[in-house]
């Protein structure tokens, strides 16, 4: 290994060129989400949408009411995004474990992480209707996810055949 004059060593020159990832084309039935870009427009489309069903949601029912179909309405929205969207290298068009939310297991840490500690508010915030429902939401959005990252992580371990 060849020293610098500061004192380092020279990194090691790599083999072959960095390659850009190519992502499949978006499928639309089933919905199949690969390219990071693609996922950043739906989660933006999302969150536009939650807007709109919300403030209709408003209109037709009362607020307790539209808070809980809200909240089961946008729960399971995620969770379909979730199934649809594939890890780069992750196989299209067969169907996901149904267990599985993410293509690795550190996105299902960080997620679940987030969802718990979400979850969390509901042992400071007042007793209603809308915060139980929340929470709730959160808690198993957040279990959800934190399944799915330890079986993720224990098949890594010991590959099934």
């Amino acid at each position: 290994m060849a020293r610098r004059p500061d004192g380092l060593v020279a990194p090691e020159p790599l083999d072959e060129a960095r390659t850009k990832r190519v992502y499949p084309p978006l499928q639309w039935w089933p919905l199949r989400v690969m390219n990071p870009w693609h996922k950043f427009g739906f989660l933006i489309a999302y969150v536009l949408g939650a807007q709109l069903v919300g403030r209709a949601l408003d209109l037709v029912l009362p607020a307790p009411a539209s808070a809980v179909v809200f909240q089961i309405v946008w729960t399971v929205v995620l969770i379909a995004m979730a199934r649809s969207f594939r890890g780069f290298g992750e196989p299209v068009a067969a169907p996901r474990a149904w267990w599985r939310l993410t293509a690795r297991p550190l996105a299902g840490w960080l997620l679940g992480a987030l969802n718990v500690i979400a979850s969390i508010n509901a042992l400071f915030a007042p007793l209603s209707i809308v915060r139980s429902t929340e929470d709730l939401s959160s808690l198993l959005l957040g279990l959800a996810f934190l399944n799915s990252s330890i079986r993720l992580h224990a098949q890594r371990r010991r590959p099934q055949a």
